[in-house]
């Protein structure tokens, strides 16, 4: 695989159709940004409409499985096919599960739908980003993160408000299908814009082998962790050691396979693995957050889909601030000093949600997301730039697929497990109820979610579910904080040192974007 030779002039400034390239890879990130927060806004909406308030995490879950499985592949296809094909591949599929999604009839197909989304969802990050180290050096994707940001933090700032609106006054459907023309503005824009060249390897096929034990290993450790609670242990602990067998076969496969989808080496360099590990944890802990905290405003504090929306405002704006700030104080500090502050606002938000109950206000709630966002801002953007700029040139795609693959992998776990936990509870306390709360399911806890069915509850009732909500979301973020504590423990193990020398002390050294023009 070559790269596109040049994205500079001879001055070192950037040509137009590299700028626009840029912007196209922008769109698809404000695309992705928007469907995330919208998703997260009109879904309490959604259960209250469609019922089923136990499938709550499986509309995450299924989006962040599919984007799990494919990210890797994806990473693939960018460095053998080219980044071209591959980018505009997944975002043809994204908008087709866009569209999908909001025509759906029953949460059933929505979950569906929603798989197609999380296929196509997989390639715009991790290929954007290869694009942009392609066509970038160091010190120029320090500045494009912060552009990338803004247009992540736009996007996730206005999502919320934007999907409350569009869920109260038009309806839930329309989230969806408000992703679509930034969509397609992206792909016209990279179509005619990015021309890349490379060399078509011969004889390289996907690892399919690979893949479906991966896929396989993956849904059955998200069903033991999703449906364990109400299952027998024995049933649960057959299903964990067959995930685990699953794994062990997956890693001797990729052992040797020619071209295994994760290939195994890159974790020979310890900066790799310490960003692929801790994205693991980092994954459950902030995007499992950002899931369940319009749960939490609209069904306990008692609020409608506009104010759960704009919950995550707190939670975005300071972790597109710090984004951009860290990424610049990483070229002067190193990675470890910025991802540990990060690490330490992390736990502080973390221990607060924790302690969560009926009472906690928005404000409050507002402050400790804040602090997660802060956190966020500062880990995510620069240990993903620490694993790209301390590999080969030839390795990027698969490096940036396998860290976004990882923090996939802990999102997916991290919904499935505040699901479970949430869930479990739920049943707990609805069978300690007694009377009118008895008589109610886990699937009838929806009707506390909108105002118009909230009224249909004797005060008493609503109250009770309010406390029985709030005290599962409380187990919840405890969850929550125990895989920011794991985080930190790997955060501290990240070499000292500016961003060139451990990227020149590493295994594989990345060339210079500059060099490689």
């Amino acid at each position: 695989m070559k790269p596109q030779s040049s994205g500079r002039s001879q001055t070192g400034a950037l040509n137009i159709h590299t700028k626009l390239t840029l912007f196209g890879i922008a769109c698809a990130i404000f695309m992705g940004a928007i469907e995330n927060t919208v998703a997260g806004t009109a879904m309490p909406t959604v259960i209250a409409t469609f019922g089923g308030v136990e499938l709550y995490s499986w509309v995450f879950t299924s989006y962040i499985l599919a984007a799990t499985i494919m990210t890797p592949i994806w990473g693939k296809m960018a460095d053998l096919i080219g980044r071209r094909p591959a980018f505009l591949g997944g975002l043809a599929l994204f908008i087709l599960g866009s569209a999908l999604s909001g025509a759906s009839q029953s949460m059933g197909q929505l979950i569906a739908f929603r798989t197609v989304q999380g296929l196509g969802a997989a390639a715009l990050f991790p290929v954007g980003m290869t694009i942009a180290s392609d066509l970038l050096s160091l010190e120029q994707r320090a500045k494009m993160i912060g552009i990338f940001s803004s247009m992540w933090g736009v996007a996730s700032l206005a999502g919320p408000v934007v999907g409350g609106y569009l869920t109260a006054y038009l309806s839930w459907r329309w989230v969806f299908y408000l992703s679509l023309p930034f969509g397609i503005l992206a792909g016209i824009i990279v179509q005619t814009n990015y021309s890349e060249k490379y060399e078509r390897r011969r004889g390289i096929r996907i690892d399919y082998t690979g893949t479906a034990i991966l896929a396989v290993a993956l849904i059955v450790l998200l069903v033991a962790v999703e449906q364990g609670a109400g299952q027998a242990a024995a049933s649960v602990a057959v299903m964990f050691l067959g995930a685990a067998l699953l794994g062990w076969l997956f890693i001797r496969v990729e052992r040797r396979a020619a071209d295994p989808l994760i290939p195994l080496e890159l974790f020979g360099n310890r900066i790799v693995a310490l960003a692929t590990l801790h994205g693991l944890f980092m994954g459950m802990t902030l995007l499992g957050t950002m899931n369940y905290l319009p749960l939490f405003v609209q069904a306990v504090i008692g609020t409608d889909a506009i104010a759960a929306g704009k919950i995550l405002m707190p939670y975005i704006l300071p972790w597109v601030l710090t984004a951009t700030l860290g990424a610049r104080l990483i070229l002067r500090f190193g990675y470890r000093p910025i991802v540990l502050a990060g690490m330490v606002s992390i736990l502080a938000g973390a221990g607060m949600l924790a302690q969560v109950s009926e009472t906690t206000s928005r404000l409050e709630l507002s402050f400790f997301a804040g602090l997660m966002g802060i956190g966020g801002g500062l880990t995510m953007a620069s240990l993903m730039m620490a694993a790209q700029h301390a590999v080969a040139g030839n390795q990027l795609g698969v490096t940036t697929s396998t860290v976004q693959f990882a923090r996939s992998i802990g999102a997916a776990l991290g919904t499935a497990s505040m699901g479970a936990i949430m869930n479990w509870w739920l049943v707990r306390e609805l069978a300690r109820g007694g009377g009118e709360i008895a008589r109610l399911s886990g699937h009838d806890i929806a009707t506390i979610i909108l105002p118009e069915t909230r009224k249909l509850l004797s005060s008493d009732a609503a109250a009770y579910l309010q406390r029985a909500l709030a005290g599962s979301l409380r187990w919840s973020f405890v969850f929550i904080l125990a895989s920011a504590v794991a985080g930190m423990l790997i955060a501290l193990f990240i070499p000292a040192g500016s961003a060139h020398e451990l990227a020149h002390s590493e295994h594989h050294p990345q060339q210079a974007s500059s060099e490689a023009a």
